[in-house]
Parts: C-alpha cells; structure tokens; sequence
C-alpha cells in the first residue's frame, strides 16, 4: 500500500471520502478533528481545581516522566483509533507527537481563557500546569476520530496483534483515559478513608462483576473472539484485566502525588481498589471499544 505521508507534497490531490482533495486540506481537517476531540474529552479537567493544584505540586522531573509516559499511551491509542484518516497516512509513533502537540497547544489556549495561566504566575507554574493539562487533552486527540465520528474497523492498525495482547493493551489504554478524569481529584481518597473493610471487599467483588457482565454478558460485543492462549477463560480474563486496572490506578495514585513509596499499605491498598472501580469500568469499555 502507498504511504501518501512518506511520499506525496501537500499540494497533491488524493481521494478522501470519494472525492478528490488536495492533501493540505486534510491535513488541516485531521488536525481540526484532533484538537476538537482533544477539548471534548479533556475540558473538564480544565475546569477541575485539584489539576491546578496537582500541577503546582507535582516536581519538574515527575511531569518530565508523566509525559513521556503520555507519549507511549498516545502511540497505543494511535494504533486504535487514529485522529487521521486513512492507514495509509497513519504512522503511530509520529501522530503520537502530533497528538501531544495538539494537546499542548489546546491546553494553553484553554488555560489562558479561563485565568489559569497569565502573566503574574512563575514560569514554571506556568510549565507545570500546561504539562499536566495537555496529558488527558492529547488522549483526546488521539482518539478523535472514534469520539467524534463513526470511525471504521478496517482502519484498525492492530490487525494481526495476538488477541490477548489486544485486549491488556486496550483494557490499559481504556482504563486510564476513563480514570483520569476521577484520579485528579480528592474524591477517591475521602471515599477510601470513609468506608469500612465490608464496603472495600463489596467494591472488589463488584468491580468483578460489572467487568464480566460487561465483556461477556451483555449486547455490547456483537462478536465473541476466541479467546486467548494466555488469559485462558472468561473468569480468567476478568482476573487478569482488573489486575491491570488496579495497577494502572496505582499508577495514576502515584503521579498526581496521592501516592509514594512510604505509604502506609492500609492507605494505599483502599485508595487503589475505590479508584480501582472507574478504571475497571473504563478498561471494560475499552475491550470492546478501543
């Protein structure tokens, strides 16, 4: 198949939705697509006072970090649902970059509308907040295409991925874009320090559940694979997938801060599994949606 990307000038015609288009102006439409999906799915957290506060917090070297990691989750959101168009145009570890761009860019404008970024904060204030806005914001350019559109399975570059591999690799990607939204905020660690050992244990077993009715028991997977060599059955897969939200919540316990290396465990073990619950809801979703 030809890479229009590698090999044609942008003033070249092509054929985009049976008509032909000069190449710019696609480019233009995917970028457009890109930083409307970006503001759709991450305006929120824009408006959320615990990622100002977040930001302010969190040390340089760890944003350095958090936005690395970024790049990785958008290159595997890439490979699901590019914001661009065609495989052929689609290079996952470049339109990453161009998703963190879109992300940035969005952010600051965004930031500067609403007062949160102007000319009375440090520089590094400024750095700090626009970093970590720009995190769930290029999630959303990635993802463009398949939230403001009706996407195409044929564009899927994850053909020929082991299934297994498919479905960690989305329950991940789904967790933590679905997570990331609750995981800024306090409310998880009120939650968590409020309930008792009776509602923790209830939080796991319906986390389970919800996940299994979810996948394998509802109409929302018109299709059931085969299932895979390594996850084995269907219990096995839902053990398996939680395992993978409880470590991503983790994740996202740690980089807002919540949570560090000498946490107490009977603070850290409740903050996972409440926060746990969204990103087994959102790692569900993303088995058979991403």
């Amino acid at each position: 198949m030809e890479n229009i990307w590698e090999v044609s000038p942008l003033h070249r015609q092509v054929k985009s939705e049976g008509e032909m288009t000069d190449l710019y102006k696609i480019e233009i439409r995917d970028l457009a697509r890109a930083f409307c999906g970006a503001l759709f799915l991450a305006l929120p957290l824009h408006y959320t006072m615990e990622m100002w506060a977040r930001a302010r917090a969190i040390p340089s070297f760890m944003l350095v970090v958090i936005l690395v990691a970024a790049y990785l989750l958008n290159v595997g959101y890439c490979y699901y649902s590019n914001f661009k168009g065609r495989p052929a145009r689609q290079v996952p570890w470049l339109d990453a970059l161009e998703s963190l761009g879109v992300g940035i860019v969005a952010s600051t404008i965004t930031l500067l509308l609403i007062d949160q970024v102007n000319a009375h904060m440090s520089f590094d204030v400024i750095m700090s907040c626009i970093a970590l806005e720009s995190v769930p914001t290029s999630f959303g350019a990635s993802l463009a295409k398949s939230q403001l559109s009706a996407g195409n399975k044929e564009d899927d570059l994850t053909d020929g991925w082991a299934t297994d591999k498919k479905k960690i690799l989305a329950c991940l990607l789904g967790g933590l874009m679905f997570a990331f939204n609750v995981g800024a905020t306090a409310e998880p660690i009120v939650i968590a320090t409020s309930i008792n050992y009776g509602q923790l244990i209830g939080i796991v077993v319906f986390s389970l559940l919800v996940s299994y009715l979810m996948v394998f028991m509802t109409a929302f997977e018109k299709e059931k694979e085969d299932e895979g060599a390594v996850m084995g059955p269907q219990w096995a897969e839902t053990l398996i997938c939680y395992s993978v939200s409880l470590l991503a919540s983790a994740a996202l316990l740690f980089m807002f801060g919540y949570l560090t290396p000498t946490t107490p465990h009977n603070l850290a073990i409740p903050w996972v599994v409440v926060l746990g619950y969204a990103t087994t809801l959102g790692g569900s979703a993303g088995r058979l949606i991403i």
